[in-house]
């Protein structure tokens, strides 16, 4: 028997089952489950939420089978409970990021995401003991970030200043990307984010992250690879709303056509109507968010790029040109050269 956890009222009933387990554990043997720091940090190096879930609730299914039989037995082992605790656990927001959001280890604590959108992926690769994960991607308009991680299957730290020489990304139609690399968790885990501009729409396009080898800052010592991790993207939510607006600037003239809202900033789209098709726009608009508490945060661009309607503006930048996320504010509108655009 395969549980399906896919609806409300399936999810609910889990949750009455695994509190009714947690209501018949015997104190002194929930004592003896107790994990310290060291083991709990061991124990979580490679957590994949999905996979304890389904694993935890076959066991569950499992038990089950044996309360059918015999209604008076009482005691669950230790697996049961200990897959019945994991799940309620990994429920909460704050066990997951701590144990998993790299985005918050690579870019700081400001790296604030909704959670719906996130589109997590979770495909792995190990060679020489060391697994690559394609962790999650989260996207505005046709950009977006795609977050892999590295870590040795025995908890070991890599080298001092590791890297990746060749950490690359390939779709199936262009995309432009920058990919940055940093060493986390006392060097036992190796981030790389790309940033990245696509010319099509994302949805549905079928990406490739490959990797050669992780070497030491001296290169004199290499683990060798190749990783190479095949997934299909798929973007989370995010607040889209049609435009039309004009702007005339100088010898540029465009019109605007789309806004995008993320946590990861904002994404204009349009095209130039001056004849100059095959050409970016050198003007970037002034481009405000404004919260529901009036308060308003003036964002700068990070890249122009090419689409397949005309291009795309990115702004995700403070006036210092540092990365800003938007996951915290709760956004009412957006400003365009003081054309206000209400989100819906």
């Amino acid at each position: 028997m395969k549980l399906q956890m896919n609806s409300e009222r399936g999810w609910m009933q889990v949750k009455r089952r695994i509190v009714d387990i947690m209501a018949n554990i015997d104190n002194q043997e929930l004592e003896k489950l107790l994990l310290t720091e060291e083991v709990e940090r061991e124990l979580t190096q490679h957590i994949s939420l999905e996979r304890i879930k389904n694993r935890a609730m076959n066991r569950i299914l499992e038990e089950e089978t044996m309360m059918f039989k015999n209604r008076k037995v009482k005691k669950y082992k230790a697996s049961i409970v200990i897959a019945a605790a994991m799940i309620m656990i990994l429920s909460t927001t704050a066990f997951a990021s701590q144990y998993m959001d790299s985005l918050k280890q690579f870019f700081g604590q400001s790296a604030s995401i909704a959670e719906d959108e996130r589109s997590p992926i979770q495909g792995t690769d190990t060679a020489s003991g060391v697994t690559m994960n394609v962790e999650e991607g989260i996207y505005v308009g046709n950009s977006g970030y795609l977050v892999v991680s590295f870590m040795k299957e025995d908890g070991m730290p890599f080298p001092e200043g590791a890297s990746i020489p060749a950490l690359e990304l390939n779709m199936e139609h262009d995309v432009n990307y920058m990919v940055g690399q940093q060493l986390v968790d006392d060097d036992k885990k190796l981030i790389g984010v790309f940033e990245m501009d696509a010319m099509n729409d994302l949805d549905g396009l079928k990406a490739r992250i490959t990797a050669d080898r992780i070497t030491s800052a001296d290169i004199t010592q290499a683990v060798e690879g190749p990783w190479d991790v095949q997934f299909t993207i798929s973007p989370g939510k995010q607040r889209e709303q049609g435009l039309n607006l004009t702007i005339d600037e100088g010898e540029e003239a465009m019109s605007l056509s789309t806004i995008s809202v993320s946590s990861i900033g904002v994404a204009i789209e349009g095209k130039r109507t001056d004849g100059e098709l095959d050409k970016l726009p050198e003007y970037t608009p002034e481009v405000k968010v404004i919260a529901a508490d009036g308060s308003e945060l003036m964002l700068h661009a990070s890249s122009t790029s090419t689409t397949k309607s005309g291009f795309q503006w990115l702004y995700n930048l403070d006036s210092k040109n540092n990365l800003v996320f938007l996951g915290d504010v709760d956004i009412k509108s957006i400003s365009i050269d003081g054309n206000v655009t209400e989100l819906k």
